[in-house]
């Protein structure tokens, strides 16, 4: 049997056991959720296709792909077209989705990352020397949080960031319990798969990693710590090898010239924005997109910052199903081996503080911790009733039995209306996939006739990344210039398609 800590026997056969069905419940909740609308399990934002198109390169060997000809014509949002033709983002969350797409199933990705958060929770909490009924209750937390578990149905990378902080937890919780070189290892291999996520999200969890050494460097061997440079070489590797592929630099991320190309003033920073041109600038039926950033980061300043803390606080403060999760969340903080999640949640939101859009999608990587804290919390408040007198400690846990049972009722309630809506479910795209499928059909090149004041979080020119093998190839139309793209796709009848009439003209 492992030893106590806070009182509470270590995972045993049983949490394993527990763990497995948590797999189960939670993919299972993920695919009821993800592929029960009438469309499927279909990307909704311009984020989604750009990481399913990131997995499509990577699910055939490549980081990159040749950057396309004429490549203004292939211009998308978060998409490099020059010098390669590549997503902006680092290759973690994809590199994911590239398993699942390589079985022709890149959707279940997602959901079998949910389920894999509440396990790794469950462990976590175990781990913490919390009791079976508080671990399942963390799990319970995630798996009943209508404003997140959702994100699990969807392809963005929040999916595989929040079961990369559910697993940095347990690696930082098992190595508290039991240091070796192999259990460091493991954590500083959690901090780098991060990173490669999320950036915000690698480098909180490298704070909070360094933490955890720093704490336990007088009772473990320098051998034994210095398991954690092996993990951390190879992810700068990785890194340094992904930005050479898709910027052609070992030391310029994707990320950053994208910002160079289309938005200079975007990425971390506080104050006054920096006038700087664009290298080349969005395209036309993105100017909406561009404008709504720059909007944004004018206003994020030092004077604007207590303000807008305090709106971050309160968007995080309703992530759990209900109100009344907080005060034992806050109560549960102050659970002793929870110490390094707490330092990964302060650094990560003093992290998202420099970012200069703060809605709460980007603080869903604080919800791990709500969920841990929460339960120790309960936990906490039990024990505490306990030790009363008789009838004190039955009043007590009647008291406690009103807030639980109201964020029961509450996650229930909720979690039913999402499955109920799941069917109902509008996809944004819809619209116009009629008229793209008969281009599919056809084989076509076809040129997308933006309108003035088009909405840019409503992007159609995403494509495949390998064109010359694509179903269809989409174009931004540019007039005249149309018939300068056309020997490039010489076998491609071509077409001009208005998306507002979704009429499409045949100009080959």
């Amino acid at each position: 049997m492992q030893g106590r800590v806070g009182g509470a026997t270590g995972p045993d056969r049983l949490d394993a056991l527990s763990a497995a069905l948590l797999v189960v419940l939670g993919t299972s909740l993920g695919m009821v959720t993800f592929s029960s609308g009438k469309w499927g399990a279909r990307p909704s934002t311009e984020d989604e296709f750009v990481y399913l198109f990131q997995a499509k390169a990577l699910a055939a060997g490549h980081l990159s792909y040749p950057s396309p000809p004429l490549p203004e014509f292939f211009e998308a949002a978060h998409v490099l077209v020059v010098p390669r033709f590549a997503a902006k983002y680092l290759p973690g969350h994809a590199a994911v989705l590239a398993l699942f797409e390589m079985a022709g199933a890149p959707w279940l990705g997602p959901c079998v990352l949910l389920g894999a958060t509440a396990a790794l929770l469950h462990l976590a909490a175990r781990l913490a020397g919390l009791t079976r009924a508080a671990a399942l209750g963390a799990a319970a937390l995630l798996l009943g949080a209508t404003n997140v578990f959702p994100f699990f149905a969807s392809y963005l990378s929040q999916s595989t960031s929040l079961a990369s902080v559910a697993a940095f937890f347990a690696a930082a919780l098992a190595v508290e319990r039991r240091p070796s070189g192999g259990r460091i290892a493991a954590l500083f291999c959690c901090v780098v798969f991060a990173g490669l996520v999320r950036p915000f999200t690698g480098a909180a969890a490298a704070v909070a990693g360094a933490a955890v050494l720093l704490r336990l460097r007088k009772r473990v061997p320098l051998g034994a710590l210095a398991w954690a440079l092996p993990p951390l070489l190879a992810g700068a590797l990785v890194f340094a090898t992904v930005c050479k592929a898709t910027t052609g630099s070992w030391t310029t991320p994707p990320w950053s010239l994208y910002a160079r190309q289309y938005m200079p003033y975007d990425g971390p920073g506080i104050g006054p924005v920096r006038d700087l041109r664009a290298e080349r600038g969005f395209p036309k039926h993105l100017a909406g997109l561009y404008d709504g950033f720059l909007e944004t980061r004018r206003k994020h300043t030092w004077s604007h910052l207590p303000g807008e803390m305090v709106r971050r606080l309160r968007l995080i403060a309703v992530l759990p199903p209900a109100w009344a999760v907080i005060p034992f969340a806050i109560a549960g903080a102050l659970w002793p081996p929870l110490w390094a999640t707490s330092v990964f949640a302060a650094a990560f939101f003093a992290a998202s503080l420099t970012f200069h859009v703060g809605g709460a999608i980007y603080h869903l990587e604080l919800y791990p911790w709500i969920a841990l804290a929460a339960a120790a919390g309960f936990e906490m408040a039990i024990r505490g009733a306990l030790r009363l007198r008789r009838p004190l400690a039955l009043a007590a846990c009647a008291i406690l039995a009103v807030p639980a049972g109201w964020t029961a009722m509450r996650a229930v309630t909720e979690l039913k209306a999402v499955l109920t809506n799941a069917h109902r479910r509008p996809w944004t795209y819809a619209r116009w996939e009629p008229a793209f499928e008969w281009l599919r059909q056809q084989h076509a090149l076809v040129f997308i006739r933006y309108p003035k004041a088009w909405d840019g979080n409503v992007d159609l020119t995403y494509n495949e990344p390998d064109l010359a093998h694509a179903d269809l190839v989409r174009a931004i139309d540019k007039g005249e210039r149309d018939a300068e793209l056309l020997p490039y796709f010489p076998d491609r009848p071509a077409f001009v398609l208005d998306p507002l009439t979704l009429r499409a003209e045949q100009i080959r």
